[in-house]
């Protein structure tokens, strides 16, 4: 048995980096005590036949993957196409049709611009993770420092807070026509406009902050900045460790959805309570079935947010506490890759497609489309 130092010299157009360390050798077997980075491993084995090594696993990859199984490669490109498609058919049909409630249209026109950056992001990542399959290590500290991260990340925090932000006022504005309807007067389409283009400002500072270069953003030690902490480019707080921009990722990802949220759960049990009282009151029963299929969708509603922020919220809050263990950080991994991004695919359903006009005039178009085709056949 022997001891020996050696030293291996990463080098590239964007990146320089060493890596000096002791090994044990026994036999034809080389043994490397633990590193503090996976990628130190990953080039550590490529670089020395039958060494092993051992480091603390990476969130989301592996040496030779950006994203470390199947299944999670699966829901990316899932909930990727189906945000990307799905809102942009979204914004198409609220574009080229008219709408009678021209307020709540354009809210949701907004809506799925959000949704459809959501789905633009994801698409970064899954096109990024088959590009670099077999040979993710070579790139990982050039992409997690690269603009194209930082861009990927921008854009995914834009997205869920300009996301957030507009499911509030959409709320605040059905609460005001259903629960204050005799009291207070219903938004104008200009005010919506300042509305939507204030939520927008807002997103796009708070998104790119950390994209001016401010030393509280970078991280010195590991030469990467705020969205370069993982590999997905997500600055979630769900772990032990305190990264560079922590407070600022927990003031807008957990604080303030956290707010919101609970804005929208209350508004929406006083638009239910309000729903079920009318229907009671009422004479007119032909009313009944409506009113019982809009508390459905508002039921639905409530619940995909709730399962979406609330997670985030409660393991951000465990995580700052110390009280959250996830050793193998399974719960960040389905949180940033599924739980996150599915209100933005299952948005454009909720509001749009279930809705009873969008479906008649779906119905409408179809018919004549294709109806008189059909019928010459």
């Amino acid at each position: 048995m022997s001891k020996n130092v050696i030293s291996i010299v990463i080098e590239s157009h964007t990146y320089d980096y060493q890596i000096n360390f002791s090994v044990t050798c026994e036999d034809s077997t080389i043994f490397l005590r633990k590193l503090d980075q996976f990628i130190l491993c990953c080039y550590a084995v490529n670089t020395i036949p039958n060494l092993k090594c051992e480091s603390p696993d990476s969130a989301f990859s592996t040496c030779d993957d950006l994203m470390k199984n199947n299944t999670l490669r699966m829901c990316i490109w899932i909930l990727g196409l189906v945000a990307f498609i799905g809102n942009f058919l979204v914004i198409i049909w609220r574009v080229r049709m008219r709408d009678d409630n021209k307020v709540q249209s354009f809210m949701l026109t907004n809506l799925a611009c959000s949704d459809f950056l959501m789905g633009v992001y994801l698409l970064i990542i899954a096109i990024k993770d088959l590009q670099w399959k077999g040979e993710y290590f070579q790139h990982d500290v050039a992409w997690r420092r690269g603009n194209l991260c930082r861009f990927a990340g921008a854009l995914s925090m834009l997205s869920s807070e300009v996301s957030v932000l507009m499911l509030l006022a959409i709320t605040m504005d059905r609460l005001m026509c259903v629960v204050f309807a005799l009291r207070m007067r219903p938004l104008s389409i200009r005010s919506v406009r300042i509305i939507c283009t204030c939520i927008w400002l807002i997103g796009i500072v708070i998104s790119f902050i950390p994209w001016t270069g401010i030393s509280y953003f970078q991280d010195i030690e590991r030469g990467i900045g705020f969205f370069g902490s993982s590999a997905v480019c997500l600055p979630l707080q769900l772990s032990e460790g305190r990264p560079a921009g922590w407070e600022y990722s927990t003031a807008f990802f957990i604080t303030l959805n956290g707010v919101a949220f609970l804005c929208i759960l209350t508004a929406y049990v006083l638009i239910f309570w309000t729903a079920l009282r009318l229907i009671h009151s009422s004479s007119v029963r032909h009313m009944v079935k409506a009113e019982s299929t809009r508390a459905t969708r508002l039921f639905f509603i409530v619940l995909t947010d709730f399962f979406c922020w609330m997670p985030i919220i409660i393991l951000g809050i465990l995580s700052l506490t110390g009280d959250f263990r996830d050793p193998k950080h399974e719960a960040k991994v389905w949180i940033a890759v599924f739980v996150l991004p599915v209100n933005s695919a299952i948005n454009p359903i909720l509001y749009t497609f279930s809705t009873l006009g969008v479906r008649r005039k779906l119905r409408t178009a179809f018919k004549k489309r294709f109806g008189a085709k059909l019928s010459c056949k």
